[in-house]
């Protein structure tokens, strides 16, 4: 099965990484992303309903997720077909964009039901370097980069099922930039599948 569109274009990939911190581009095909939201539906999923933080550094979330993939299937097809997508796009480059090499080691899927919260304004943690990528699997809701955790200056990303937003991670073109970032305003059930580089952790086959 073709996962991908076209192959990406990474030096505009890369420049708007470095004005705006996020992106979101078309790159699944349509027969990709059903096929993994069929599968995504019949995984089992944990509440995250929490309030992290204190003060003026309060995150709240509610959704749920999974991080238990089965060892062989589509979705370790679908890692490495994108871990391959990144690569083959970085072997062309004058000049690599990372830190360290780019491998990513944690799949976890996201599901927001309608008039859940969804995630307040926020950081992804220090220890998820490089490149993050979240693919809008399905369904309608919002999602922002922004300022700061009072969401100032929120510029609103496509959620298109297909798309697949990308965030810059420290070890990005050695910065140590986390964009904040939000979801909110779910109106349908939305299944969206994280793909990150954990520091320290490697892949082993």
């Amino acid at each position: 099965m073709p996962f991908f569109i076209s192959p990406l274009d990474i030096n505009t990939l890369i420049y708007t990484l470095t004005i705006d911190g996020a992106v979101s581009i078309p790159l699944l095909t349509e027969s990709a992303r059903q096929a993994l939201q069929q599968e995504a539906e019949s995984f089992h999923y944990e509440p995250e309903v929490e309030t992290i933080g204190g003060g003026d550094r309060i995150v709240r979330t509610e959704y749920s997720s999974c991080n238990q993939f089965p060892d062989a299937g589509l979705y370790p097809d679908f890692k490495q077909a994108f871990q391959d997508l990144m690569d083959q796009a970085c072997n062309g480059l004058v000049e690599y964009p990372f830190t360290t090499p780019l491998q990513f080691t944690e799949l976890v899927l996201q599901r927001y039901l309608p008039g859940q919260l969804g995630i307040t304004p926020h950081r992804d943690s220090l220890r998820a370097i490089n490149l993050i990528a979240l693919v809008n699997l399905s369904g309608q809701a919002e999602f922002y980069r922004c300022d700061d955790r009072q969401g100032s200056n929120a510029v609103q990303l496509d959620t298109t099922p297909g798309n697949v937003i990308f965030l810059r991670a420290p070890g990005f073109l050695n910065t140590s930039v986390r964009p904040f970032h939000f979801v909110t305003n779910i109106q349908s059930t939305r299944y969206s599948l994280g793909l990150r580089q954990r520091q320290g952790v490697t892949v082993t086959s």
